[in-house]
């Protein structure tokens, strides 16, 4: 087990000064915002206008924009992407795709969290329970709600480690030099597993 972790720390170190930047948070949340806000005031709208506007329409195409199944399948395939560019870190096609890949994902994500925000939001007031149960689930909705936004930064996160390859340095450039095991380990994780989870829901 020492010696594990003596081989991890050992491949870990060169990362340091790579995997973080402040622009990182500022450019992921205004990015999550442009495209959650305007979903969100659509559900707000289709609610508050229901007489004056198309609201059957606009409400399938709300409950279609909620559903998780684009968000997995393409998210699946962004992780195969950035599983392969794990493996082939001098690829500048494969880190560039798995880049675009992860940051379309992310905005679906974005979009998608505005619809059920907005609909919860609906929902909630409309609720007749008592003030300790409403504050309770409260609670929980944003509980929930923080959950979806770090789950789905985590894919923002990962095209900012993929964009490095278009850069002189960086994450892909280091990781060139790391150890092949701990590559091929990297790849299984991101790109295979990911494939053998989703061949499970048929």
């Amino acid at each position: 087990m020492q010696k594990i972790r003596s081989f991890v720390n050992s491949q870990a170190v060169v990362f340091r000064g790579q995997m973080w930047s402040p622009d990182i948070v500022k450019n992921g949340a205004a990015t999550f915002l442009w495209w959650a806000v305007p979903a969100m005031i659509l559900v707000l709208c289709t609610h508050i206008f229901k007489e004056k506007l198309p609201s059957a329409y606009l409400e399938k195409a709300i409950s279609e924009g909620i559903g998780p199944h684009l968000w997995n399948v393409i998210g699946a395939l962004a992780l195969t992407l950035v599983g392969l560019s794990f493996l082939f870190p001098r690829s500048e096609f494969i880190a560039k795709s798995a880049s675009q890949v992860l940051i379309n994902t992310y905005a679906i994500g974005g979009l998608s969290f505005g619809l059920l925000f907005g609909q919860v939001i609906t929902s909630f007031f409309s609720l007749n329970m008592e003030q300790w149960k409403m504050w309770l689930t409260g609670l929980g909705v944003i509980f929930f709600a923080v959950q979806i936004i770090l789950l789905n930064f985590s894919l923002w996160y990962m095209a900012f480690l993929m964009s490095s390859r278009e850069q002189t340095s960086g994450f892909l450039h280091t990781l060139e030099k790391s150890s092949i095991s701990l590559r091929i380990l990297a790849f299984f994780i991101f790109s295979v597993l990911p494939i053998l989870l989703f061949m499970l829901e048929h």
